[in-house]
């Protein structure tokens, strides 16, 4: 196993830590925990690029590597978002079908990268699922901060009062979900329709 694949193993097993502190965290909230939180995600999501840039510094692209890499990153996005609907203090901003439907999207490009690797094609992600995961990755880090003293990600914008939602929720916060969401179900149809091609071409 080269070291591009040790990374992303060792992502998957601080994104279990991870889980572990935010379950406490919700438990037992304080300012300090969440900056925890924060700093080991930081730490697990800069991780995803390192592994990345060297798998192709190194010419160490593998089968397992693309498989394995945004699973990995599922279990940092996805799973922490089903997490943290466990904290209180994310539920104004984290509605449960907005993760209901990233989860989805996820399972199913998930599906059809694996049908297509399987048959020896090289599927591997695209920029679209970048751009979705630094949104993702940018929408956790604003709710574990909401955790804290910080007041940038949750003081409202009043400028955003018209939208619909609970009195005084929209903030950064909120903006930053939405664009994650966005994103996500935008790169989830634009992932389907390259599958499309892709399967069209092999045939």
């Amino acid at each position: 196993m080269g070291w591009a694949n040790r990374i992303t193993v060792a992502r998957a097993v601080l994104t279990l830590g991870l889980w572990g502190l935010i379950t406490y965290a919700a438990e037992h909230p304080a300012d300090t925990l969440w900056y925890w939180c924060f700093g080991l995600f930081a730490v697990a999501a800069i991780t995803d690029v390192l592994d990345g840039a060297l798998a192709r510094s190194l010419d160490d692209v593998s089968v397992f590597g693309r498989i394995a890499d945004p699973l990995v990153d599922k279990m940092l996005t996805i799973g922490t978002l089903i997490v943290l609907l466990t904290a209180p203090h994310t539920r104004p901003w984290l509605p449960a079908w907005a993760v209901a439907l990233i989860f989805s999207r996820e399972i199913l490009v998930t599906a059809i990268r694996g049908q297509i690797e399987g048959a020896g094609v090289n599927f591997q992600a695209i920029w679209w699922g970048k751009y979705k995961m630094a949104a993702q990755c940018c929408a956790i880090g604003a709710l574990f901060l909401c955790g804290t003293d910080v007041a940038f990600v949750k003081t409202e914008w009043p400028f955003l009062a018209w939208l619909p939602g609970p009195a005084g929720t929209w903030n950064l916060t909120h903006v930053l979900v939405w664009v994650a969401l966005i994103l996500t179900v935008a790169s989830g149809v634009i992932y389907a329709l390259r599958a499309r091609d892709v399967l069209r071409a092999s045939d």
